[in-house]
């Protein structure tokens, strides 16, 4: 079900269809993942496309199984589509039987405002993956958890004490064309996508440490090494890519583009 990279890193590969959420501003598609360590869970939301982490919900098994107290959820609020709390409980419900919840309300979960799709009308999906995590897999507060499919690839971080998500950090596995610029344009690398931290939460030099785990990952992955800046930087982007290192290719339209307003890039 797992291989790894290192150890401490289990790497997955994401295949099959996603889920398929009918809301009021149209469709949306969901690849889901369960992570857990003990009584811990945490199920996670991915765009198909991106491989971001769209929302999560992350809970405590009780006496009973079938019963999750949630303590940490969230869904992301540029999000257009409706339902991605749902998906979030009716995988959960499918994948491990949690069919109530207590604890922290979890957001965007109504069926009133969606419908999805049946799981089961999805003849190419397949099983929706899920890591045991072991002990001790964690690092500065943090644990890691890569996902690839379809020539792209994400680090998510998760807070170690709760399995909680405090970030991601999405890229291409190999760059059409090469590198954009520079005296080495056109050598073979990746490319940064998006990098997100949560608000408020984790520790500092999340995204440094996301950047070093991918660029390892890729290593022992047999994928390109350098892992390269998107074109497409906030300032704030712009600043930790300098720091962090890497190389930085010339600014499309030579200006940053807007910082979201939902995640702190």
């Amino acid at each position: 079900m797992m291989t790894t990279e290192e150890s401490t890193t289990p790497v997955m590969a994401m295949d099959g269809e996603p889920w398929e959420i009918i809301g009021r501003a149209g469709r949306a598609k969901l690849l889901v993942v369960l992570v857990r360590r003990g009584r811990l869970s945490t199920i996670l939301g991915l765009d198909p496309d991106v491989l971001t982490v769209m929302g999560h919900i992350t809970w405590t098994a009780g006496p009973n199984d079938h019963v999750g107290e949630v303590n940490d959820t969230q869904v992301r609020k540029d999000r257009t589509e409706r339902g991605v709390g749902l998906v979030l409980c009716r995988a959960a419900q499918e994948l491990v039987g949690v069919d109530a919840w207590t604890g922290l309300t979890i957001p965007d979960s109504d069926d009133d405002v969606c419908s999805l799709q049946d799981a089961n009308a999805i003849s190419t999906r397949q099983p929706d993956p899920i890591v045991d995590l072991v002990a001790g897999s964690s690092a500065m507060g943090e644990v890691h958890v890569v996902f690839h499919r379809e020539g792209s690839a994400v680090v998510v971080a998760l807070a170690a004490d709760t399995l909680a998500w405090i970030g991601h950090l999405a890229w291409t596995i190999n760059r059409p064309g090469g590198r954009l610029d520079g005296p080495d344009a056109g050598l073979t690398v990746g490319e940064v996508k998006r990098v997100d931290r949560r608000k408020g939460c984790g520790e500092r030099g999340v995204a440094d440490r996301m950047y070093r785990r991918a660029r390892k990952v890729a290593a022992g992955h047999g994928w390109p090494v350098e892992v390269d800046h998107s074109p497409d930087r906030t300032e704030s982007g712009d600043h930790w890519a300098m720091k962090v290192g890497g190389w930085r290719p010339a600014l499309s339209s030579g200006r940053h583009v807007l910082e979201p307003n939902d995640f702190l890039r």
